[in-house]
């Protein structure tokens, strides 16, 4: 069984810190911090919602909330409610920390949250990374190649950040990519990745995650992977790698501030990743 907490992981925790706007050296092993932060008002980059509350329970105890300005007290309060009633698994749990989030987007001049997403999260390090050969995989700057149907490919990152492609038949069977944060580009990849259907069960997401892990472990970087609590194939991907657990979390999403939808668009799984 994997021993490693998040103390083995310090840029992926430090990351993590400037993503929630929290400070993670100074919240105990086990206790829980919720912090109101500016950028559950916005839209991450590489994302086409707002993460207006983001909860990340990590392996070491702690929990982590960050929530948007003027949302504290009453969250930490939601936060004592819950934790005397079951937990997060009360299903309750979720309306009493929409209820706060909401009135504090409303005054914000933003929608309410109209979506929860829950997923897991993998932290990897080179020393724990297990490299995966199947298939010619190689690294992508453009659309030269084509995509294999199906297959979405990462634009945003091209010409020069970090993306590897699995080709197959002259084509982009599966592609890894590092999501475009603006934040420790350089020392965290947040890796997403796709699998063309035609050629999933193959080994191809885990060759390109690999590889993607590979280029950030060579800078003495650090990478974190996240999928949907129930993409099954998606963890053991991720597993397959090197990559352990970190953190399980919530987030309550609302539309971006620039869409016209009722509804947020993700991919499935926060870390923008999608079955092997």
């Amino acid at each position: 069984m994997d021993t490693d907490t998040t103390f083995g992981f310090p840029s992926v925790d430090c990351y993590t810190g400037t993503l929630l706007g929290i400070n993670l050296p100074a919240v105990a092993p086990g206790s829980a911090a919720v912090v109101e932060c500016a950028r559950r008002l916005c839209c991450e980059a590489s994302y086409s919602f707002v993460h207006a509350l983001w909860w990340l329970s990590l392996t070491d105890g702690r929990r982590l909330v960050s929530v948007p300005p003027g949302a504290g007290p009453a969250v930490a309060r939601a936060l004592a409610q819950i934790d005397a009633h079951g937990g997060c698994l009360n299903p309750a749990a979720v309306r009493w920390l929409r209820a706060p989030v909401d009135e504090a987007l409303v005054t914000a001049g933003l929608r309410p949250t109209a979506r929860v997403i829950q997923d897991l999260c993998f932290a990897c390090s080179g020393a724990r990374l297990r490299r995966h050969h199947d298939g010619n995989c190689c690294r992508l700057t453009d659309g030269s190649v084509p995509p294999a149907e199906g297959l979405h490919l990462p634009a945003h990152c091209f010409p020069d950040g970090i993306v590897y492609g699995v080709i197959i038949d002259g084509r982009i069977a599966s592609v890894a990519y590092a999501h475009r944060t603006g934040i420790m580009e350089g020392t965290v990849a947040d890796i997403g990745v796709e699998t063309a259907p035609a050629y999933r069960r193959r080994g191809y997401a885990r060759t390109a995650v690999s590889a993607v892990v590979a280029h950030v472990a060579q800078q003495g970087g650090e990478a974190r992977y996240a999928c949907g609590a129930g993409n099954l194939a998606s963890a053991a991907t991720a597993r397959s790698v090197g990559f352990v657990p970190y953190a399980r979390s919530l987030i309550l999403a609302a539309p971006s501030p620039m869409s016209s939808e009722a509804h947020p668009t993700a991919p499935p799984g926060a870390g923008g990743t999608r079955p092997d």
